[in-house]
């Protein structure tokens, strides 16, 4: 899996396929992004994931790119329950808009 940063991205010229959310506890998101034919999470300069604390963040940080689809992923720990049935998969999946979009 590849790696992108911010600030390869975050430019006019740049259209991004699909930028995924991923939506955790505690209020922290993690980005992924499909550019180029190549998948992967925007990361910081120690190469670690960049966190984000809210989707606001993530569209300002990507405020100047071309973003054709974007959506937020989260998938919830508490779909386990005593007696309940088998764990299935309970992922919610929204479509969020960027102020610069494709077409």
């Amino acid at each position: 899996m590849h790696n992108h940063r911010i600030d390869h991205l975050n430019r006019q010229d740049v259209r991004i396929d699909e930028v995924i959310i991923h939506s955790f506890e505690m209020g922290i998101y993690l980005v992924e992004a499909d550019f180029d034919g190549r998948k992967g999470f925007l990361v910081a300069d120690n190469n670690r994931p960049q966190q984000f604390q809210s989707i606001e963040a993530v569209k300002l940080a990507l405020n100047e790119c071309l973003v054709r689809q974007a959506f937020l992923v989260h998938q919830s720990a508490y779909d386990e329950m005593c007696g309940g049935p088998e764990k299935v998969d309970n992922t919610l999946r929204l479509a969020i808009h960027f102020s610069r979009t494709g077409e």
